[in-house]
């Protein structure tokens, strides 16, 4: 059983991506795997959690057994709806009398915020009834279910964290740069909930390590991201006069920053030098266009494409991938699918966390402004370069993303019995 409240299945972030595909492999590999889904309401987050006739055509093509549980349905049992509503309402009576801190800042979320009281029992009757050998959890905000477990199933169950970055870290960027992260936590709050788990699962080798100090009783692995297998994902795309690059990502205040600081900073030069033009995809996009300041506007060589509904269709009509990421904790999935897809990335020091593959000359790392410049505007006048740096590319995505290499501890942990 895997339990998110992530609409995964659209595959729209970085984060739906990983566990759609993770899912993919655990149903491929053999495993009965049911996801029980959390439909609560996140307007602190803006982000939507309703389901839609796409959303269900969805689910529907990728054969995914979903228990949909929803904050706003009661249970029917009698005994049951009486015990929801009284917990509902306690449950709002508390939001209110909130933290005067909390409620001048309704984007700043707490684990308490993401515990709904009506959540325990909905997950005790799907773990009985579904009856798991095991359990992945996603996001350590969700770490509370395990209350619902009794004690003999805690013991034959085994519990698997899937945590996707170390979040106190990732939460104490954001505030160093004046921003609000979606969950204020604390590193003593992290390593209480994961400290639950039998087994934690980290994204990269660098996370594990710091996860093994934070709880080392427990069973820490790496399972990272294996772009999904396209027979045409590696079709090369013939070398033009101007060189496209491209940038897809989600709406994340990280991403939002990164990418305005590099068009401030860098493009205008870049584009004085060179024949060069910039496609910008996914949710980020959206984002772009609530700016009030809207850079884009400044630049004719800057598209601005949206979401796309295959990522084949994106990495097709592009030279080269950028990824300016500035901080951020674990792994950069978009620079896994860039490799994978056998185009050369540039991107920086901290994009470069958690790739484990050998760059094979594909991979330029570029931190200051002039870096910037210099790495696109040379690709852009030279062929030769741009020829040498798209075959070393298409060999290294030959490498790194196989589902035995990402998956093998994973898989391994789950076939171990507790």
């Amino acid at each position: 059983m895997l339990a998110t409240d992530l609409p995964f299945w659209r595959r729209s972030t970085g984060a739906e991506q990983r566990i759609a595909r993770l899912v993919e492999f655990l149903r491929q590999s053999g495993y009965t795997v049911r996801i029980f889904f959390l439909c609560a309401s996140d307007k602190l987050n803006h982000v939507d959690r309703e389901i839609t006739e796409k959303d269900q055509q969805a689910i529907s093509s990728q054969n995914l057994d979903i228990e949909f549980k929803h904050s706003s349905h009661p249970p029917r049992q009698l005994s049951k709806k009486i015990s929801w509503y009284l917990k509902a309402i306690k449950h709002r009576f508390e939001k209110h009398q909130s933290s005067p801190a909390q409620s001048a800042n309704k984007n700043t979320t707490t684990l308490d915020d993401y515990r709904w009281p009506w959540a325990i029992n909905a997950f005790q009757d799907s773990v009985r009834s579904f009856a798991p050998d095991s359990i992945i959890i996603e996001y350590v905000k969700l770490s509370y279910l395990l209350e619902a477990l009794t004690a003999s199933q805690r013991n034959s169950i085994h519990c698997l964290l899937d945590t996707h970055d170390i979040l106190h870290i990732r939460n104490r960027q954001f505030l160093e740069r004046g921003l609000v992260h979606w969950l204020n936590i604390s590193p003593e709050e992290e390593t209480e909930a994961i400290q639950g788990f039998d087994t934690v699962i980290a994204i990269q080798d660098e996370e594990a390590k710091l996860f093994r100090d934070l709880a080392p009783e427990q069973n820490v692995l790496v399972c990272g991201h294996s772009p999904p297998q396209l027979s045409s994902q590696k079709k090369p795309r013939g070398t033009e006069e101007v060189l496209t690059v491209g940038y897809l990502a989600s709406a994340n205040q990280s991403n939002f920053l990164s990418l305005n600081n590099f068009i401030s900073q860098s493009w205008k030069k870049i584009s004085e030098r060179c024949n060069i033009r910039l496609v910008i995809a996914g949710l980020i996009c959206e984002a772009i266009s609530a700016d009030s300041s809207n850079r884009l506007r400044e630049h004719n060589n800057i598209t601005s494409i949206g979401c796309v509904s295959e990522l084949a269709e994106f990495y097709h009509q592009i030279d080269v991938v950028i990824n300016p990421v500035e901080f951020g904790t674990g792994l950069k999935i978009k620079n896994c699918e860039a490799i994978f897809f056998g185009k050369p990335l540039v991107t920086t020091s901290m994009g470069m966390d958690g790739l484990a593959v050998q760059s094979g000359g594909s991979v330029m790392v570029c931190n200051a402004s002039e870096e910037w410049i210099d790495c696109l505007v040379q690709i852009a006048q030279s062929p030769s370069k741009r020829h040498s740096l798209q075959d070393a590319a298409a060999k290294l995505s030959q490498t790194g993303f196989s589902d035995q290499e990402v998956y093998s501890e994973l898989d391994n942990a789950l076939r171990h019995k507790k």
